[in-house]
């Protein structure tokens, strides 16, 4: 009987004082979205139970204090167990948790392209890799690999693709995701029909365009960037309208402004002097051919506010340096030549 009691005895003092050991398990990698149990079977030995237990980092556990949590987490997480026994005695151990690249993956974000002017976009998430994953879309309409992590779409017709993505020889559930590619149709453009006019004459053209516009060639021509642009060729010119839409899709068009050579005389009614650069003058067509004019204006008073001879297009609406007030103006333009000219022009500010 004594003999038994000693054995007793050494087996229980053997075990209290056995080494406190705290097991975190093997590294794991999940797939997305499902959790998996962490820690050793038993996650903690030896020592002096009852145990406790302490995760750190706390992030995607269902808990942190228990043997076996739950983890489901998005990328690489470096756990750490802490084991402490009833005397205060603590052991720790480690693993790494990680998630399938499945999780980086999918078919991208919605896009398009300009029909019939570019070649089609490349789909699917940067990320996506085929080096243990395959990818499955469909419809195959439009693609030219649709096996392909980043298959080029062109379809004729607004599409939505979708992508199943499984992890070779199984393990994880099939992802699927989807993505819209729109062929963006370019926008119409028209530069309105031709036109004839006389050498001298200032047109406005009739275009119809898109978001940005502008017209070439860019001499003689105001208001470039507008649908409206006012032009004075001197000889016949074909102008070209182009427009961006917002999604950088072009269109073009021309149209032909044919010239009449011809001295004529255009005398423009109003003009706008107030600094901006856009018609800040009195604006007499062809006065250039008429070397020998002489022009004078007249307030409604019958007072001179400007004389010139051989006028070039110069005056901005003053006397004496400073601004005539707004109002109709009456002018006499001799050309020189044995013609005689009387009219109005309108100061707008």
């Amino acid at each position: 009987m004594k003999t038994f009691l000693v054995i007793i005895s050494l087996f229980v003092s053997s075990v209290q004082f056995a080494q406190l050991v705290a097991n975190a398990g093997n590294d794991q990698t999940q797939c997305p979205n499902i959790p998996v149990v962490i820690g050793g079977s038993p996650a903690a030995s030896g020592g002096s139970p009852p145990y406790s237990y302490s995760w750190q980092p706390s992030s995607g556990l269902n808990s942190s204090s228990i043997a076996n949590p739950s983890a489901n987490v998005t990328g690489w997480v470096h756990y750490v167990l802490t084991v402490t026994d009833k005397t205060g005695a603590t052991a720790t151990d480690d693993m790494w948790m990680n998630v399938d690249d499945m999780i980086n993956y999918d078919a991208g974000t919605d896009t398009g392209y300009c029909f019939g002017q570019q070649n089609g976009p490349t789909i699917g998430n940067p990320n996506n890799s085929n080096a243990s994953h395959t990818f499955s879309w469909l419809p195959v309409t439009g693609l030219d690999d649709p096996t392909s992590p980043h298959p080029v779409a062109t379809p004729s017709t607004t599409t939505i693709y979708t992508v199943q993505i499984s992890k070779n020889g199984g393990g994880c559930p099939s992802k699927f995701s989807t993505i819209r590619v729109t062929p963006w149709i370019p926008p119409y453009v028209d530069a309105g029909p031709d036109t004839t006019i006389d050498e001298g004459q200032t047109i406005t053209l009739s275009g119809s365009a898109s978001t940005i516009i502008w017209w070439t060639p860019g001499y003689n021509i105001k208001y470039a960037n507008t649908e409206t642009p006012d032009v004075w060729p001197t000889t016949t010119t074909v102008y070209h309208i182009s427009s961006e839409d917002s999604h950088h899709c072009y269109g073009a068009d021309t149209v032909v402004v044919t010239v009449r050579p011809g001295d004529k005389l255009f005398f423009y009614s109003a003009f706008t002097p107030n600094g901006d650069g856009d018609n800040d003058i009195f604006y007499i067509g062809n006065v250039e051919k008429f070397p020998d004019n002489v022009l004078k204006i007249y307030n409604r008073y019958g007072k001179v506010v400007f004389s010139a001879n051989n006028y070039a297009n110069t005056w901005d609406g003053s006397y004496l340096s400073s601004p005539v007030p707004t109002g109709t103006y009456f002018y006499t333009f001799d050309d020189g030549k044995g013609q005689q000219y009387k009219g109005t022009v309108t100061i707008m500010r």
